[in-house]
């Protein structure tokens, strides 16, 4: 993996997502105070390869630990971290 920057754009309630565990959650507010690669800008973020993977970790744990209901379906959370896995996935380019 490189260390270059590169952006991934949010849909309205991704954004809202995230901003909402900026406020709610502390693990995740430290995540992006310990990470000055990681800018969030709106629907904009920018981040590194890295650090895409790092969300994705995060995300992942959290979907284990709130996103599913009683019969371990995805709930609403569970959906929205789905999402967000896939939305910061970056595949290796060649070369990297």
């Amino acid at each position: 993996m490189t260390n270059r920057t590169e952006r991934v754009y949010l849909s309205d309630e991704e954004a809202e997502y995230l901003s909402k565990l900026t406020t709610e959650d502390d693990s995740f507010t430290a995540l992006f105070r310990s990470h000055p690669d990681l800018s969030v800008n709106g629907r904009e973020v920018t981040l590194s390869r890295a650090m895409a993977e790092t969300l994705r970790d995060y995300f992942t744990q959290r979907l284990a630990r709130v996103g599913f209901d009683a019969d371990y379906k995805p709930n609403r959370e569970g959906r929205m971290l789905e999402q967000l896995i896939d939305r910061f996935f970056k595949p290796e380019a060649a070369g990297d």
